[in-house]
Order: structure tokens, then sequence, then C-alpha cells
């Protein structure tokens, strides 16, 4: 009898395994597929960075890695650009989403400032951000960050 319970238990954690397996698989898949391309970001892909026109917040633009056949085929069509806003003492405010892919061309005037709390950035048509929650996160409150 307690050789059939090890057996049973055996089974059922072969089967368990086989599928956690499968199921990490497919979640490194999908990262590979949709995110990886900016994920990673530093030095080594920085392209330029804008300052807003108050200078309270500068966004950083990096370039795609091509990791994976989305970003490729991104990075061939010239959309090779993400943005990640920062304030002046280099806290990260702001990633833009990972499947978006931009043009370099952030106009300082799109940067948010101390009185505006909207990031505007180009990808097919504009689209706002509206990063006071960020702040929130950042500061605490947003109160603080204006003083």
């Amino acid at each position: 009898m307690k050789h059939n319970i090890h057996i049973f238990f055996k089974n059922i954690l072969r089967k368990n395994a086989v599928f956690i397996k499968i199921i990490l698989v497919l979640i490194m898949v999908m990262w590979w597929w949709f995110f990886s391309s900016s994920s990673f970001y530093g030095d080594f892909n920085l392209c330029n960075t804008i300052n807003g026109e108050d200078r309270e917040y500068y966004i950083n633009v990096y370039e795609h890695l091509p990791t994976t056949p989305l970003a490729v085929y991104k990075l061939i069509q010239g959309k090779r650009y993400f943005y990640v806003l920062y304030n002046k003492q280099g806290k990260k405010i702001w990633h833009s989403p990972h499947y978006v892919y931009l043009y370099d061309n952030v106009n300082p005037l799109f940067i948010p400032t101390k009185d505006s709390k909207l990031l505007r950035y180009s990808e097919e048509d504009w689209s706002d951000a509206d990063i006071k929650n960020k702040i929130k996160e950042v500061y605490g409150d947003i109160e603080h960050n204006q003083h």
C-alpha cells in the first residue's frame, strides 16, 4: 500500500512539473516577444536627452534593442525609440509603454513642467500621459513637488 501511494504522488508531481515548465516557457516567450526590447536601458542605448522648458523634468530617448522579431521589424521601419521621463533629481517618473516604438522627435514643449503634469508624445497620432499619479508615487504628494 505504501509503495502505491509513493507511485501515485510521483506521477502527480511529474505531470504537474511538466505543466509548470510549460507555463514558465510561455511566460518567457511572451516576455521575449513583447517586453524585452525596452526592458533594459542605460548609457549603452541612450540616444538623446531633452530638457523641459523649466528643467523640472527631462526625457531620455533610448533605442530599442533588437531582441524580438517585433523589435527588428519596427527598427527596420525607423520606429526605434522609447522614452523615459525623469525629474530633475534623476528619479524615473514614467516609461513609455513597452510595446510602443517611437521616433526621436521629442519637443521640449510637450515635456511636463511644474504647472503642467501632462506629457505628450507621438505614436501614430498624439498620445497624452497624465503623470500626476506617477509623481505622487515618487514624492508622496504633488504639493511637495511644487515647493
